[in-house]
């Protein structure tokens, strides 16, 4: 199997991609655990026992469970 440049970038481009998505889950996940309880149940999210907020459903992967 020779690997051409075209599947090379591409298989670098998914690769950005995710890191990028990851990146920006990440953030999104600290702005909203600034958020107080009231303010996480008004969007659907709620604090699991530690304090953290889940992150399936709204925040979830995006893959099927």
């Amino acid at each position: 199997m020779t690997l051409t440049f075209g599947a090379i970038g591409a298989a670098m481009s998914g690769l950005a991609m995710r890191g990028t998505a990851a990146f920006e889950r990440r953030r999104v996940l600290h702005r909203i655990s600034r958020f107080s309880d009231r303010r996480l149940q008004d969007i659907g999210l709620e604090r699991d026992w530690d304090g953290s907020i889940p992150s399936n459903g709204i925040l979830g992967n995006g893959r099927g469970q």
